[in-house]
């Protein structure tokens, strides 16, 4: 079970992006923002994305995910939602639905099957 290292690995992208500029407008955001998602549906998106990679920055599904939920720019760089994202999935991780998907996706192959039913690039 990988659950210990999700937790970190949010901890080290939110370091790591904290460093970057936002660029994005909100007319990238929106563009961004392919469907409209639940903050549920984006938050599990987000879990999976982590889950299903030893390194989900250099992850071309991990950028695409962040793009479609709208916390990436075109330029697969954090935009200005990105940090108060990553503080709410924090938060939500710990909560009962949270702690319950990450029981879910505790592999990597559980963690790329939800990507591959429930996003489509």
């Amino acid at each position: 079970m990988h659950t210990p290292k999700v937790i970190p690995a949010i901890a080290l992208i939110a370091i790591l992006s904290s460093a970057c500029s936002s660029g994005g407008s909100r007319a990238d955001i929106n563009r961004n923002a392919a469907s409209p998602r639940s903050e549920d549906q984006r938050h599990r998106l987000y879990a999976a994305a982590l889950a299903a990679s030893d390194s989900p920055l250099d992850s071309q599904e991990f950028k695409s995910v962040c793009r479609a939920i709208g916390i990436f720019d075109v330029n697969d760089r954090p935009n200005d939602q990105y940090s108060d994202f990553v503080g709410e999935h924090v938060r939500w991780t710990m909560d009962a639905n949270g702690k319950q998907f990450r029981l879910e996706i505790d592999t990597k192959d559980k963690a790329r099957n939800y990507l591959s039913r429930y996003f489509k690039q």
